[in-house]
């Protein structure tokens, strides 16, 4: 394992090293010797998923996330051809079902503060357009230099190809021209984040540098998409009361009932809600009704 957290950056080594050192107690103690990776099989892994949530408790999130630096670990042995093949991985552990995916205010803040820490001015910009202009990760890609606009008081992203092949503005707030100006300055040719040759950057590239910055903010890096980005924006507009209408527009939704999926109550929205009741009864005193 040291030789695999040895090729990482110092703030990477050091969160895949916690989790990583995790598993190796866990497999040492259950197996009688330390793991390798062509020691892990998938049995392992699915024992220990299960010890995680049955023995320990841990919450879905962070056995996900403990399972993900393990299979980056097993990734890396395999490119340089220590193991033929991964190990069948479990399943993800699941969270209960309600509104799509969303970041907390917390896990938001957290999330952003690695990418300040950590962030590159192209990763910045990236994420600025998914986080806080609700892009998808294609439209984000494939958005051109001359696609963004920035003064000092405003600006604007045009998506030219969105879903349905439909063209929509998107305004940046002072936020997003913040995380994005520093790129914008430097950058040169036809593509806002040029990939290999004359290309865009990939879809899959985007997908890893949000789960880079998940990682180091220790979120979910099974839950922290993408798309899961694009969520938050939708559902912090809708929540500070922006008129579905509009949210639709934002998002390039053909139909109102695509967006209406973020009004559903989360888990939050219902402690909230039961927290409000008690304190109600607690206010008013028990009636004899």
């Amino acid at each position: 394992m040291q030789e695999f957290l040895n090729t990482l950056d110092g703030s990477t080594a050091r969160a895949y090293r916690e989790d990583l050192t995790d598993f190796a107690r866990w497999f040492a103690h259950t197996n009688g010797q330390d793991p390798t990776p062509e020691l892990v099989t998938g049995i392992d892994l699915r024992e220990y998923q299960g010890h995680m949530l049955a023995v320990r408790g841990l919450k879905p999130a962070t056995v996900n996330r403990r399972l993900a630096a393990v299979r980056a670990w097993l990734r890396w042995a395999r490119e340089n051809g220590i193991i033929e093949d991964l190990p069948s991985f479990p399943r993800r552990a699941a969270e209960p079902k309600g509104a799509p995916r969303a970041l907390s205010r917390v896990e938001e803040a957290r999330f952003l503060r690695a990418v300040e820490r950590e962030g590159s001015p192209r990763d910045q910009a990236l994420i600025a357009l998914m986080l806080h202009a609700g892009l998808r990760v294609g439209e984000a890609v494939r958005t051109r230099t001359a696609d963004v606009e920035i003064s000092e008081r405003k600006g604007k992203v045009v998506v030219r190809a969105g879903k349905g092949m439909k063209r929509r503005e998107v305004p940046l707030s002072a936020e997003a021209r913040a995380m994005i100006r520093p790129w914008l300055s430097q950058a040169r040719g036809e593509w806002l984040f040029p990939g290999l040759g004359d290309k865009h950057l990939s879809t899959r590239a985007a997908q890893d540098v949000v789960k880079k910055y998940a990682y180091l903010a220790r979120l979910d890096v099974e839950h922290v998409t993408p798309h899961v980005l694009r969520h938050t924006f939708a559902t912090r507009l809708l929540r500070q009361g922006v008129d579905i209408v509009v949210v639709a527009a934002l998002l390039g939704h053909a139909r109102i009932d695509t967006t209406a999926r973020y009004t559903r109550p989360g888990w939050a929205d219902l402690e909230r809600a039961v927290e409000g009741l008690h304190e109600s009864v607690n206010k008013g005193g028990v009636s004899n009704a």
